[in-house]
């Protein structure tokens, strides 16, 4: 995973959108998510896209990629994504238990 991270790192330091163009590329890529998700679901509207499970998974890397990518854009150290990423799960495990 840490390689996986690094090759993140890399690529969006070669990325040429602006910070407001990766924000909106992360929104379509939420967007489209959903629509898979419709899809999978066969909610009403959305089945004839036939979608599947994979497309659903699909689309969530590719939100991840480009919220890692934004990520990275603002700061580079890994040390302060994992302890934001450790803030956030404590958050949620506070609400969940």
């Amino acid at each position: 995973m840490e390689q996986l991270i690094q090759d993140i790192k890399q690529m969006s330091a070669h990325e040429k959108k602006t910070l407001e163009q990766m924000g909106l590329k992360l929104s379509e890529e939420v967007g489209e998510t959903n629509q898979a998700i419709l899809s999978y679901l066969k909610a009403s509207g959305n089945a004839y896209k036939q979608l599947g499970l994979d497309d659903v998974k699909e689309e969530c890397v590719d939100v991840m990629l480009i919220a890692l990518a934004l990520y990275f854009r603002l700061s580079e150290s890994d040390d302060e994504l994992k302890a934001l990423i450790r803030k956030k799960l404590k958050k949620w495990q506070e609400k969940v238990n």
